[in-house]
């Protein structure tokens, strides 16, 4: 049937996306004890980096401005201990979060398959074959990384702030406060610029999958299309469909780039903060230049 005039089913409406990764992570559950570790592996090496800027502090503070060479050196040792340890616990992350990746794939690919050929015929009749192919294809690689690097990313990004926010109330409750108080900002930015780009990938991955589609019916039915004389008329119409995937994937593109100097304007507004808040507690002994350092490296 002709790309143009298929169809697929929209998933985008409010409250499907949850349902729909909820089913999609689904397939980690065969894979608990190995995901059980990797949680483990990412919290502590995200911890212990965490405290390893509230060691440099302490090396500052303690070390070098008191002219202490053993607690120097003692903390330079616990230091260089930690480092061997994360180096561990980074090693065990990313090695078990490629095998699980593999193993979603092969899973997804196998049930994928095995569905394929339980459809009725009626179904191949209203689906391009291209269409079906690049949702096998393409979009079984996408879930994978979902649900592996996905998930590495939303618990890094959780487990940091929280163990951020600790140290930085360890070393001063007023600093802390401050940078607290951008948290919500950054939250409301985030979210409104996730669902503007998921809506403009949604559009992309659309595309490419009619695109690709397109490709398997010029291609098998290329006898058809030369006899008839419809080298033009399909190729202005892969011209639609190409132009519409550069135009959306611009877009996606440009809102992806705006994002990251959003959210570093919004961070420099509690930079700038803690460095005047700093400046003015420094020369009364408020903070040390170890605390205001740490400070900057958790912002």
């Amino acid at each position: 049937m002709p790309v143009n005039t298929f169809e697929e089913t929209d998933y985008s409406q409010e409250g499907s996306t949850g349902k729909i990764f909820l089913r999609i992570l689904s397939f980690m559950k065969p894979y608990w004890g190995l995901m059980l570790i990797f949680l483990i592996a990412v919290i502590l090496t995200l911890a212990i980096d965490a405290y390893l800027t509230y060691l440099t502090k302490n090396i500052i503070d303690e070390g070098i401005l008191s002219g202490n060479l053993t607690i120097l050196v003692n903390i330079l040792y616990q230091y260089a201990a930690l480092v061997l340890v994360e180096g561990g616990t980074v090693f065990t992350f990313v090695y078990i979060v490629s095998i699980v990746g593999e193993k979603v794939r092969f899973d997804l690919r196998q049930k994928l398959f095995n569905h394929l050929q339980s459809l009725s015929l009626s179904y191949y009749n209203q689906t391009p074959v291209g269409w079906i192919m690049s949702r096998v294809t393409n979009d079984t690689e996408r879930v994978a990384e979902l649900v592996t690097w996905g998930v590495l990313d939303a618990t890094s990004g959780i487990v940091s702030i929280i163990t951020s926010m600790y140290f930085m109330f360890e070393i001063n409750l007023h600093l802390a406060l401050i940078v607290l108080a951008i948290l919500p900002l950054l939250m409301f930015v985030g979210i409104q610029f996730q669902n503007r780009i998921l809506h403009q990938y949604r559009i992309v991955r659309k595309i490419n999958s009619q695109i690709t589609a397109a490709y398997n019916e010029c291609i098998t039915g290329v006898r058809v299309i030369k006899a008839l004389g419809r080298e033009k008329e399909n190729l202005k119409e892969f011209s639609e469909l190409t132009t519409n995937m550069y135009a959306s994937s611009y877009k996606a593109a440009w809102i992806s780039a705006l994002f990251l100097p959003t959210v570093q304007l919004i961070s420099s507004l509690a930079l700038g903060g803690v460095i005047w808040y700093s400046g003015v507690n420094v020369n009364i002994g408020g903070i040390s230049i170890g605390g205001m350092q740490a400070f900057l490296a958790y912002i």
